[in-house]
């Protein structure tokens, strides 16, 4: 455990000593937030003019004019971030001919793996941990349900925690940076648009189509449904990408 946390403490800090670090966190916050000023205003003029014409604001659905929208968008924004925030984490390592250093320490794979996932994780963390001042905006302006809202977050999480493992997957596969986040934004997009090639099928193939892409799943925690079926898919899609990184790592080191 103590490996771990060495690794992961070293790797976190090494997002603060490049622009990666101060630039994922900014974009991120800044497109965010801009998002969800959108929808709040949205929200406000429609309730107005809503309540003009008699009606009352228990009518209006602020969780699902607001926050379902921001969550859901914050899930293309990962996206995009994720991959640059994982090609590094292994690739410079083999770039750097660190990785032989690393492993020829007394130390196991299986920790090395562990400690870059959780830095990652950390700074993702962090990212996700700055909106949470919107649920506390839109308790000012409302009474929203803060047990949906929670549950989306926590989807939300899911699946950046699942885009993180495979990330760190394909920049253990290649020394070049750029190479491994070219592949990781392709291979999450794979799963994202995976249910728009199955299309409304009933057939076998359709119905498995649609489960493995990555993205059905999160529309149950942004609705406030937490169904085990969803939680398993992201903590199997978590531990498989842990899991092929190790292999990616065993090889290389018996190489």
């Amino acid at each position: 455990m103590r490996n771990i946390v060495a690794i992961a403490r070293k790797d976190f800090k090494t997002y603060f000593l490049t622009p990666i670090g101060y630039l994922v966190i900014t974009v991120f916050v800044g497109i965010m937030s801009w998002m969800f000023c959108s929808a709040l205003f949205e929200f406000l003029k429609r309730s107005q003019t809503f309540m003009q014409f008699g009606g009352g604001m228990a009518e209006m659905n602020i969780n699902a004019m607001v926050m379902q929208p921001v969550l859901g968008n914050m899930a293309v924004i990962f996206l995009f971030l994720v991959s640059l925030m994982t090609m590094r984490l292994i690739a410079e390592e083999r770039k750097m001919h660190t990785l032989e250093l690393l492993l020829t320490s007394p130390l196991h794979p299986a920790e090395l793996v562990l400690g870059k996932f959780l830095s990652a994780l950390l700074l993702f963390s962090m990212m996700l941990g700055a909106t949470f001042i919107y649920p506390v905006v839109l308790s000012i302006f409302g009474s929203p349900d803060l047990k949906q809202i929670l549950a989306g977050y926590l989807g939300v999480f899911l699946l950046g925690a699942s885009f993180l493992s495979f990330g760190l997957f394909i920049s253990a596969l290649t020394e070049n940076q750029i190479t491994a986040g070219a592949l990781t934004f392709g291979l999450f997009l794979f799963f994202w648009i995976m249910s728009w090639i199955a299309g409304p099928s009933d057939s076998i193939a359709g119905q498995f189509l649609s489960y493995v892409s990555i993205i059905d799943h999160l529309s149950n925690f942004i609705r406030g449904l937490i169904d085990t079926k969803d939680v398993i898919y992201y903590v199997s899609f978590i531990t498989f990408g842990l899991f092929l990184t190790h292999q990616s790592i065993e090889s290389y080191r018996w190489r």
